[in-house]
């Protein structure tokens, strides 16, 4: 079980942990990894040095078992994991588009139909209390699905100080609760694509609303802005796309580091957040020449990704496009991606089966 480091920014989180399983046209599994939105997002936040506070329940399972030690691996504190024997751990599908250029998510097996998708436990107030108990203080707490925990967590850390941040991708419980987790949030995420119920909640409450608008980039408005006017932030450019898949988690991972690194308090300016959604659009755009939500994420490229924060924070955005570290930081992410595609393939050959669909995911 991985300790807490409590000399770093914190992060708490709950919400949709998942097992990945990349598929190739076949539907042979090529890759199988920690992902699900609020799993990728901690994993992220993990790995640019922050303290990883996961909170879930997830099955006793081979998935459940591979999503804790990769957690453990990134030195997250893995101490709210709970791996139940009644419950079943997520598992999504990835099918790569055209010329793998997008991608296709499922929680059903292409093999046996079985769907193995996110499901709320039961309200556990003794699993809250024992969170907080333990977990007094965060920097940020997250969650992107609609819980009685989550609820009472984010109601909770925001009482505490802590930036709340609610990424939903469904509205799927009543709109009472829903509401709730609306109002108890500072900034409110969501894909454009995803959900258009949102124009029935009231979200004034909230200092922050992003939109992304995939390719075209996102746009935002702020409480602060008295106007409450949108302001749209276009996409950065790269040379080539291997996979959108995780584009957006890696834009709100940088979002949070980058407002924690400018010192940034619950009460968001819009040049704040407009700099910060910058850094998280810039690793975005990174992460989708490589394979996978998290293809970035590889020994070498924290380094160089704060030094890419450094940068971002004296340059302005059309400056950015030309400076030699942004192209420098593409000849890096190119080799970077050409090297891991590479070694995934002999790497995964050793440690998992090539089918993952239909395996009896038990301990």
């Amino acid at each position: 079980m991985s300790t807490p480091d409590l000399t770093c920014a914190r992060v708490v989180g709950t919400g949709l942990l998942a097992l990945d399983v990349l598929l190739d046209e076949h539907k042979i599994g090529s890759r199988a990894e920690l992902g699900g939105s609020a799993g990728n997002v901690l994993a992220i936040l993990a790995f640019l040095g922050w303290s990883s506070v996961p909170v879930a329940k997830l099955g006793a399972d081979v998935a459940g078992a591979r999503i804790r030690r990769e957690f453990e691996g990134l030195r997250a504190d893995t101490r709210f994991i709970k791996l139940e024997q009644h419950a079943r751990t997520p598992v999504v599908y990835q099918w790569p588009g055209d010329e793998q250029r997008t991608h296709r998510f499922s929680f059903t097996c292409p093999f046996c139909g079985l769907k193995r998708g996110f499901a709320a436990a039961e309200p556990d107030d003794a699993y809250c209390h024992n969170v907080l108990a333990l977990v007094e203080q965060s920097d940020v707490f997250y969650f992107d699905r609609v819980t009685d925990w989550s609820l009472k967590l984010a109601e909770n850390y925001r009482k505490r100080g802590a930036l709340v941040v609610f990424e939903p991708s469904v509205v799927s419980v009543d709109a009472d609760a829903f509401q709730r987790a609306i109002s108890a949030s500072h900034i409110l995420k969501y894909a454009d694509e995803r959900i258009d119920e949102l124009r029935l909640f009231d979200c004034r409450s909230v200092d922050v609303v992003i939109q992304t608008l995939g390719s075209e980039g996102l746009r935002f408005k702020t409480k602060a802005n008295d106007e409450g006017t949108w302001r749209t932030l276009p996409a950065f450019a790269v040379p080539r796309v291997i996979d959108t898949a995780g584009a957006g988690d890696w834009c709100t991972a940088g979002l949070l580091y980058s407002l924690n690194r400018s010192g940034a308090s619950p009460k968001l300016a819009e040049a704040t957040v407009s700099r910060a959604l910058r850094f998280g659009q810039a690793l975005a755009a990174l992460n989708c020449m490589h394979a996978g939500a998290r293809g970035l994420a590889h020994e070498g490229a924290r380094m160089r990704l704060e030094q890419l924060a450094k940068v971002m924070e004296e340059a302005e955005r059309e400056e950015l496009f030309e400076t030699r570290e942004w192209h420098n930081f593409f000849d890096f992410s190119s080799r970077l991606g050409r090297a891991s595609q590479s070694n995934a393939k002999s790497e995964q050959s050793l440690k998992y089966p090539s089918r993952l669909c239909c395996e009896p995911l038990a301990v």
